[in-house]
């Protein structure tokens, strides 16, 4: 089974991307046997970041993580910033992109077809993403499938935490879809057609996830535990927190009490 990584975002004490910290997570990441990298999702805070910060992540990331896939989160609510990051991102050689229909506005599947199909015409590989706790328009089961059919996707991140969701569109659609988020990717690990597992626990603990998601060791509880823990101390912010990559307002670490009971990070 893949493991990608959903790429955190570091910042520096100047509130500046770190772009030097940001190579050597990816370089630790790889290391550590993880497969590829999804920058600038949410868990990479795209919503907080300008669109040259957004190009310069994705940039780091392609020119570090040389042999492992990549894949940017590319949506935005301008076209002409995701036309630029879809073009850099093609240019230094990312394995495809990530799009989602837009986080606000919900959409009818004809108008998000319109914008992969804009997308794919630049010749790049594109995943859909689905997660409707965050995207006002889903990408439905018969929308993907007419995606596929059409040859505007090559795949899907799905975060909807449905497992008899990913267990059909694993059936009909073998290796092109990936389970988003690590709760579900425990209970489905086993889904017959499942392409791989997109992690954000991996940015901290990559030997205990690739225990569990690669060598099948039966640590499932345990993670389930580990995940409860983190939502409950701030998600993704302390994730960073642990990582010691800050954030960036309106964004902030959560106080070292909410930390209690968190493994340490296995970063050295």
């Amino acid at each position: 089974m893949q493991i990608l990584a959903s790429l955190l975002t570091p910042f520096d004490k100047s509130n500046r991307v770190d772009l030097a910290r940001l190579r050597a997570h990816v370089l630790w990441l790889a290391a550590q046997g993880v497969d590829g990298f999804v920058p600038t999702a949410i868990d990479g805070e795209f919503l907080f970041l300008a669109d040259r910060e957004r190009e310069a992540v994705h940039r780091t990331v392609l020119d570090t993580a040389r042999g492992k896939q990549v894949w940017p989160f590319v949506w935005d609510p301008n076209p002409a910033t995701m036309a630029y990051l879809v073009d850099s991102a093609r240019d230094h050689g990312a394995t495809g992109v990530v799009l989602s229909p837009p986080v606000v506005y919900p959409l009818e599947d004809g108008a998000i077809r319109a914008a992969f199909e804009t997308i794919s015409a630049k010749g790049i590989s594109v995943r859909a993403y689905h997660d409707p706790s965050v995207f006002a328009s889903p990408v439905s089961e018969r929308l993907y499938a007419d995606l596929r059919a059409a040859g505007l996707a090559s795949g899907m991140l799905d975060a909807s935490e449905d497992l008899w969701r990913l267990t059909r569109l694993g059936r009909t659609d073998p290796k092109t879809v990936f389970a988003m988020g690590d709760r579900v990717a425990a209970e489905g690990r086993s889904i017959e057609g499942l392409g791989g597992v997109v992690s954000a626990l991996v940015n901290v603990w990559p030997a205990f996830c690739l225990r569990v998601f690669r060598k099948g060791e039966q640590l499932d509880l345990a993670l389930v535990d580990r995940v409860n823990r983190v939502r409950a101390a701030g998600g993704h912010r302390a994730m960073k927190s642990l990582l010691r990559m800050g954030c960036r307002a309106p964004l902030h670490e959560p106080a070292d009490d909410a930390l209690l009971g968190l493994p340490p990070s296995e970063s050295p």
